[in-house]
């Protein structure tokens, strides 16, 4: 289950899927769900290009980077993608801003927790592929899942209908005894 990341970060992931799923089918729900892994494993793969070593030994080594979000920016939902590494960064109190230069977009971060970042990248690319397996169980099952939910309504209406059957009867009881009574 998405809650079993601790977070609301997995649950989101699968909406986001699912948003994708609805629209497209689920081909089109895979594939861009492939791409959102991809984007985030070469985006880890843009952060490790910035070690600390390098930057200690320039002199006027600088203290920011930026990562390009070309691979994300054409993906479907691009805002909620920004807005969940967003998130997900705040959470790892790793200091960050999104930048556009006019023509493509930037994450800014500093370079001494490029390791940070790379970690949060690398759980988002777990949890990418991890709520696509979700998303597809639940596009799969929907049908069942709702004709249980109405089977539960119906048998809860039965019950309910019953109910007030013998309610309106024991009234009926009572008007007939008071009719016998006077």
């Amino acid at each position: 289950m998405p809650s079993d990341y601790g977070d609301d970060s997995g649950e989101k992931l699968v909406d986001w899927m699912l948003r994708i799923g609805q629209d497209a089918g689920g081909a089109a729900m895979s594939a861009s769900a492939e791409r959102l892994a991809n984007a985030f494993r070469n985006a880890r793969g843009q952060v490790a290009g910035t070690p600390d070593a390098v930057a200690e030994e320039l002199e006027d080594a600088p203290q920011w980077a930026k990562l390009s979000m070309a691979e994300f920016e054409p993906l479907p939902e691009y805002e909620s993608i920004r807005q969940l590494i967003d998130e997900e960064l705040d959470r790892a109190s790793i200091e960050h801003a999104f930048h556009n230069d006019g023509e493509r977009g930037f994450l800014v971060f500093k370079v001494e927790d490029a390791p940070d970042v790379d970690e949060v990248f690398a759980d988002l690319e777990r949890k990418a592929s991890e709520a696509l397996d979700e998303a597809k169980e639940r596009i799969a099952q929907p049908k069942s899942r709702d004709a249980e939910r109405l089977a539960v309504k119906a048998e809860q209406a039965k019950a309910a209908s019953a109910a007030s059957k013998a309610a309106r009867e024991q009234v009926r009881q009572v008007e007939r005894l008071e009719q016998k009574a006077r």
